[in-house]
């Protein structure tokens, strides 16, 4: 029978290298060369069954990708460049070898699209359902990481596409700003991805750099997956986009005339973030995803 070390073998003999990496897997650490002008910054996220996707509907290498992209957006959020990965993953106990390599599969293939390679992790089993984290390293490379510390008044607020009905499908097939956050860093104040919804997300920024918001309704970019969710569930198209989260698209805040994002408001001296509908503003109560946790 197949187990643990079986599968640190074959993902060992199946890793893309690195010039960055001198120690990959099958060691208790992994060794990378770091260039001495450098920043590391390091993150981490994880995905869980029932809540980020459904096993029993999603294939392993749909799941795979999904929580490495959801790293790799991070770093498009702070504008750097990934270098690596540490994946640790929870099996459920009747998961079969073939599961386990595609799940890996779905990590490399996201991976590779930005020469990000697995370096090391964990695999266990246990009663549970499937639970996978991604440590992420990135690197700087010559460009000042973007924080959401940065907005000031008089800023406008953009986003990198539309907006909404990610539930559909997008949550797991999204491809990660890493490219055009690069480009952005240069002149954006603030940054974040959109992974817990417009409303909520805008809130981080404005709390971080101690400013508010106003933002725009009728320039708030609508995905034609809000709008096919509205159909179905009789809540506005508007509602879905500053609201369901996981669009993995960039929000910003900068100067005026930042080229290929769309403008939605602007960054407010008064505390307080508001939408503007037919010349008159109303509060925007944050109302993206939330992990409760009880006190």
């Amino acid at each position: 029978m197949a187990g643990e070390f079986d599968l640190i073998d074959w993902i060992r003999s199946n890793q893309a290298k690195s010039p960055l990496v001198s120690v990959g897997i099958g060691h208790d650490l992994a060794v990378l060369k770091w260039p001495a002008n450098d920043l590391l910054l390091v993150g981490v996220d994880q995905v869980i069954d029932g809540v980020h996707f459904d096993s029993s509907a999603h294939p392993p290498e749909q799941i795979g990708r999904k929580v490495m992209n959801r790293n790799l957006s991070d770093c498009a959020a702070m504008g750097c460049l990934p270098a690596a990965a540490v994946v640790a993953v929870a099996l459920p106990k009747d998961a079969p070898m073939e599961y386990a390599k595609r799940l890996y599969a779905g990590l490399r293939e996201a991976g590779d699209a930005f020469a990000c390679p697995i370096i090391g992790g964990d695999t266990a089993t246990w009663d549970g359902k499937l639970v996978m984290s991604v440590t992420i390293l990135g690197r700087s490379d010559g460009v000042r990481p973007i924080t959401r510390g940065g907005a000031v008044a008089g800023n406008e607020i953009y986003v990198t596409g539309p907006l909404g009905g990610s539930i559909l499908g997008r949550h797991l097939t999204f491809d990660p700003r890493v490219t055009l956050g690069r480009k952005l860093a240069g002149a954006a104040t603030a940054m974040i991805d959109l992974s817990d919804g417009l409303s909520r997300d805008l809130g981080h920024i404005c709390r971080a750099s101690g400013v508010g918001a106003i933002i725009e309704s009728s320039l708030v970019p609508i995905h034609p997956d809000a709008v096919e969710l509205s159909q179905r569930d009789g809540v506005s198209a508007l509602e879905h986009a500053l609201n369901d989260g996981e669009d993995y698209e960039l929000l910003l805040t900068g100067p005026a005339g930042i080229d290929g994002v769309i403008r939605i408001g602007r960054v407010t001296r008064e505390p307080g973030i508001f939408l503007m509908e037919n010349g008159s503003p109303r509060p925007l109560n944050a109302r993206g995803w939330q992990h409760q946790v009880g006190l």
